[in-house]
């Protein structure tokens, strides 16, 4: 009997080692990242260079993600860093996304879009988790190292400011 639980038990670990090996697989990620990238940069070719980057640091950080309590909510983050960077240093220009431009579109789209770009790439983030991927308040605040209540803040703050440029 006790050969059995012994080996039952060595199955389990097993299985349990092989799972967290596949948490800590970037690859695994990579939907989950460009999904993210897009939410914020409202670009699909913005969305996949900042998903390019942040699959070469999940790549370099592996035992990180592997160790992590809440690996989802840690490649959030370092994608929510990685696109916010990324705005930072590719400032809109007068060149629009050739998706934008599709039949398929719709026509309010390319407005919406045109005021997302004016927003500061942290409100352009908040308000991508928040709308468009329908995050917490809490999901957002571990995504952005801040407290629950600033999310709500800033939130608001980042839906005024596309009201107000929106109405310009």
């Amino acid at each position: 009997m006790a050969i059995v639980l012994h080996s039952q038990f060595k199955t389990e670990a097993s299985l349990i080692r092989d799972q967290a090996k596949a948490d800590a697989d970037p690859a695994n990620y990579r939907e989950f990242v460009f999904r993210c990238a897009l939410a914020i940069c409202c670009e699909p070719e913005s969305a996949e260079d900042v998903a390019q980057e942040v699959l070469l640091i999940l790549f370099k950080t592996r035992k990180t993600l592997l160790q992590t309590d809440n690996p989802t909510a840690w490649v959030r983050r370092v994608t929510v860093r990685c696109a916010t960077k990324y705005l930072k240093r590719n400032r809109p220009t007068d060149q629009l996304s050739e998706n934008m431009h599709s039949p398929e579109a719709p026509p309010d789209a390319l407005a919406v879009y045109e005021v997302l770009r004016q927003l500061p790439p942290e409100q352009r983030a908040i308000l991508g988790m928040a709308l468009k991927q329908g995050l917490s308040y809490r999901e957002i605040a571990e995504a952005l190292d801040i407290p629950e209540g600033t999310v709500g803040s800033r939130l608001n703050a980042a839906k005024k400011e596309f009201q107000r440029k929106w109405e310009q």
